[in-house]
């Protein structure tokens, strides 16, 4: 009995010390997490409420419409006078005048650098035809100009004489113009009309040999050159616009002309666009239709032409054929490819701002007015803003300076605006 006795007081004392040990290591474990604890707390009550923020920066938005569709416009198809071989003499998407070569029709093939030297010449006779027509400088011969060289050289002397640095500066400058004149209109000290003569006799050359015998194409009208039939002529003029539906559309195929280097009298040989306006239609959606209206200006660009973004007037809307409307542009500026395309994709441009940018859910109405929460020196402002555009994710703002109420702060650009602005009030610590 004594045995057992002992053995428990010994287990009791073991069990005694054991407690002891813990006690010992819990307190400084509960110092640690006290510790914890209260750095939490003073960091929560020294920094005010969390916020998330964004920075202003100047941004904007900008919807749009994706559509497949064609361009239409005024096209003059140019037919070949005889049977031959085709050769172009205007470069394909070059601008062109009333009366220019525009191609030739060989009886016989020709050698390629003789037709090369063909169109060089007639590009040259061309260039200087329209200089001597278009400039008064240029339609007189070089002794006119040397006489006026002369003229304003004495003219500058008198202005030499009154000291009058200005006139001066004008009338040197004149003189520049006259010595760049004289040396346009002539070269290798031949006059334009000597050398145009020279260029005209060449040509005269080459069609009385042998090996040369053509007729050429000129332009029946100024515009953009192409030899490029294809098929889509009479079905994208504008004369058709008014048939212009997404059944119409759907139902194009091109009745394109097999191009070769051989044509026949009275076929199809190249054609003269129209440069001065061009119409796109393109299928959009009956949803993405309520987008466009008539008269609304709009803006376009031929993703698979240029990068060119370019303004456009809607003209017409088409009534709704198999949940889809046909929406019809007219614009006059130039994109490159628009006259020497048909068919085409565009993204039509319907709304959008530039301003200052920040995400949507900052935006805030206190009392009426529209604004946003920004921090400034660790407390959060009310700032006024004019809501400029909203499509729920993003927001095109900027600063309100003409407020009914008298506010301090005006938004800036990098501000800090705060996203998370619930529970935030003006004035109230929310960084330190």
């Amino acid at each position: 009995m004594s045995g057992s006795a002992d053995n428990s007081n010994i287990r009791l004392q073991k069990r005694r010390k054991r407690e002891i040990k813990k006690g010992v290591f819990l307190i400084p474990k509960m110092i640690i997490v006290f510790s914890l604890v209260f750095l939490i707390v003073s960091i929560v009550f020294r920094s005010g409420t969390t916020v998330n923020t964004y920075t202003a920066v100047s941004g904007s938005i900008e919807e749009y419409v994706l559509a497949d569709g064609y361009v239409f416009r005024s096209q003059t198809l140019v037919t070949s006078p005889k049977d031959g071989y085709f050769e172009c003499v205007a470069a394909e998407g070059e601008r062109v005048t009333e009366g220019a070569t525009l191609a030739a029709v060989f009886e016989n093939r020709v050698d390629p650098a003789l037709t090369e030297e063909i169109a060089d010449i007639n590009r040259k006779i061309n260039s200087l035809e329209n200089d001597m027509v278009s400039s008064d400088v240029y339609s007189g011969s070089a002794a006119k100009i040397e006489l006026s060289i002369a003229e304003a050289a004495r003219d500058l002397t008198k202005k030499k004489g009154r000291h009058s640095f200005s006139d001066i500066s004008d009338g040197k400058e004149l003189i520049d113009d006259y010595i760049a004149a004289k040396q346009a209109s002539s070269e290798e000290g031949k006059s334009s009309e000597e050398r145009l003569e020279e260029l005209k006799a060449r040509l005269r050359q080459i069609e009385s040999s042998g090996e040369y015998k053509g007729e050429y194409i000129y332009s029946p009208a100024a515009g953009v050159f192409s030899s490029r039939i294809d098929g889509y002529e009479e079905a994208l003029d504008i004369s058709m616009l008014d048939s212009a539906t997404p059944g119409y559309l759907d139902g194009l195929k091109s009745d394109k002309v097999s191009s070769g280097e051989t044509v026949a009298a009275g076929e199809a040989a190249c054609k003269v666009i129209n440069n001065y306006e061009w119409y796109f239609v393109g299928n959009v959606s009956e949803k993405e239709a309520d987008n466009f209206d008539v008269g609304q200006v709009v803006r376009i660009k031929f993703y698979d032409l240029s990068d060119s973004v370019v303004e456009a007037t809607v003209t017409a809307k088409s009534r709704p054929e198999g949940g889809n409307v046909a929406v019809t542009v007219y614009s006059t500026k130039y994109i490159n490819g628009i006259y020497t395309t048909s068919k085409a994709s565009a993204e039509l441009m319907t709304e959008g701002a530039v301003g200052i940018k920040v995400p949507s859910q900052a935006l805030r109405v206190i009392d009426g007015q529209q604004g946003v929460y920004v921090v400034r020196l660790g407390v959060a402002r009310f700032v006024p803003v004019n809501l400029l555009y909203n499509n729920k994710k993003w927001a095109v703002i900027e600063p309100d300076t003409d407020t009914e109420e008298d506010y301090d702060e005006k938004l800036e650009i990098y501000d800090e605006v705060i996203i998370n602005s619930r529970g935030i009030e003006n004035g109230k610590v929310v960084r330190q």
